[in-house]
C-alpha cells in the first residue's frame, strides 16, 4: 500500500461548484457514468441524501454519495481519481459517509456492485458489508449481474470497533 499523508486530505459535503470535477472523475471511473445532471439531481433531492467530496488543495480526488430511505442508506456512489487510487481516499471517504449516515439516523447499508468487481468486493467486506443477494443483468453497458451488498446494523458497538480499527489503519 502506498504511504500517503492524509492530513492533506479534507472531506466536505458536495457542493454545486464540485459538479465539473466529480463528473470527470464519474466518466475516468465507470462504463456507464452517471451525468452532470445526475448528480445536481442527487446535490438537490432530499435533505437526507449525503454527497460527500475528497480534496486535496480544493481540488477534488474522490466523492462518496448516499440516499436515505427510511432507516436504510443506500450507498450509490464512491469513485477515485485515478492518480489517488490506493491510498487510502476510497477508506476516509467510507468512513466519513458511515459517521454521517448515523448521525441522520441511518442503521443499515447496502450498495450494488459488478460481480466482476473483486477489488470493490473486498473494500467493503473490510467495512464488514456481506453478500445479500444478486440482481441479475443490472448493469446495462454490459448486462452484468450486481451483487447486492449488505451491513445490517451500524449502530452497535462490534461495527463502531471496525470503523476505530479502520481509523487506525489510516493513520498507519
Amino acid at each position: 500500500m502506498n504511504r500517503y499523508d492524509l492530513s492533506e486530505i479534507k472531506i466536505y459535503p458536495l457542493s454545486i461548484k464540485d459538479i465539473d470535477q466529480v463528473y470527470a472523475i464519474e466518466v475516468e471511473t465507470f462504463p456507464t457514468p452517471w451525468s452532470r445532471a445526475s448528480f445536481v439531481s442527487q446535490l438537490l433531492g432530499r435533505r437526507s441524501n449525503i454527497y460527500l467530496v475528497a480534496k486535496k488543495n480544493n481540488e477534488v480526488i474522490g466523492y462518496t454519495g448516499i440516499v436515505k430511505k427510511n432507516k436504510s442508506g443506500h450507498i450509490t456512489t464512491i469513485a477515485v481519481r485515478s492518480d489517488f487510487k490506493r491510498k487510502k481516499i476510497g477508506t476516509l471517504l467510507l468512513i466519513s459517509l458511515i459517521r454521517k449516515a448515523k448521525k441522520r439516523g441511518i442503521t443499515r447499508l447496502f450498495l450494488e456492485v459488478r460481480q466482476s468487481n473483486i477489488i470493490a468486493q473486498k473494500f467493503y467486506e473490510r467495512f464488514n458489508f456481506f453478500t445479500a443477494g444478486k440482481i441479475r443483468r443490472y448493469y446495462l453497458d454490459s448486462g452484468e449481474d450486481a451483487l447486492v451488498m449488505v451491513v445490517d446494523d451500524i449502530t452497535n458497538y462490534e461495527y463502531k470497533d471496525i470503523i476505530l480499527k479502520l481509523e487506525r489503519e489510516l493513520k498507519t
